[in-house]
């Protein structure tokens, strides 16, 4: 909802509304980046023409109002179409309270919220500058703090990574509005996680619903998401116990950099098998280009 891609003219209401019930009628989920275009395109252009290209002047744009008046058409939208929709990275204590209502009255609704905006706060991104810079931005420790309880309420579906690589040069710029916009998040989500369940935070079983279950459910992915006899033998074997420094300049991802760099964290992934092939072991990546498969609903990967 915050930029026209694929030809499809997101402030054209009747024509957003009629993807969705397309979507609707071929029994497709359809995902949404919820900030509201027309705001965000109005601030940006004013904001432009006065000069100002500051991280303050980024976060003015993608403001909480941004994602709360998409959040509320979005809810509108899924009242009139039925369609079974899931809320990618969910950042506001706001959006959440209206999701929930929705939720509540039994619309299809499902959502998500990302590592970066559960363990970073708009103090952290003025700090970092603009290689923090992602959509939505981080927000105030009070949503933080409002999606952790939306997690241990069961109100938020999935924690996903967001995973947005970039090289350093594309985010180390002195104009904001050049930044290429997102964070790695691959090799970081697991181990922060990792974390939080060694410091009673989050229960294991609920970081394996988050990360796995559900992600297989909504997206109806067959065979994956549970260790049960007949599904995929997807495993990843993790040392609850490791502890170890985050270092961006070792990761596989072409992005050498990450919000996190530097954090200390117990719990490491240590083997990952995809179908039972071993895929990671102790970092290495051994397994040959094009073993896995691109999943799509309703289908195995093998």
């Amino acid at each position: 909802m915050a930029a026209e891609i694929g030809g499809l003219k997101i402030g054209d209401e009747e024509m957003v509304m009629k993807a969705f019930k397309k979507a609707g009628e071929l029994g497709i989920p359809v995902a949404v980046h919820a900030e509201d275009w027309a705001m965000l395109r109005e601030k940006e252009e004013k904001l432009k023409l006065e000069g100002c290209n500051s991280i303050e002047a980024f976060l003015e744009v993608h403001s909480e109002k941004a994602e709360v008046e998409a959040v509320k058409k979005l809810v509108k939208i899924v009242k009139q179409t039925n369609v079974q929709t899931h809320l990618c990275h969910l950042t506001t204590r706001k959006g959440l309270e209206i999701l929930v209502e929705a939720k509540r009255a039994e619309l299809p609704l499902t959502c998500e919220v990302t590592p970066h905006h559960l363990f970073l706060s708009i103090d952290d991104l003025k700090k970092i500058g603009t290689l923090a810079v992602t959509v939505p931005p981080f927000r105030e420790k009070a949503d933080q703090k409002a999606l952790w309880f939306g997690i241990r309420k069961g109100w938020i579906d999935i924690i996903a990574s967001d995973h947005a690589p970039h090289f350093l040069t594309e985010k180390k710029v002195d104009d904001v509005w050049s930044v290429k916009v997102g964070v790695p998040g691959l090799e970081t989500t697991l181990p922060l996680l990792l974390t939080e369940v060694n410091n009673g935070r989050l229960a294991i079983k609920d970081l394996v619903r988050l990360t796995s279950e559900k992600p297989a459910e909504i997206f109806d992915l067959n065979g994956k998401g549970k260790l049960e006899n007949g599904m995929d033998a997807d495993l990843v074997v993790v040392d609850l116990h490791r502890e170890f420094k985050i270092d961006a300049s070792n990761f596989h991802s072409k992005a050498k950099f990450s919000p996190f760099d530097g954090w200390k964290v117990k719990g490491k992934p240590v083997k990952t098998f995809v179908n039972g092939i071993l895929i990671m072991d102790e970092d290495s990546i051994i397994a040959k280009p094009g073993t896995g498969k691109v999943l799509k609903k309703g289908c195995r990967g093998n």
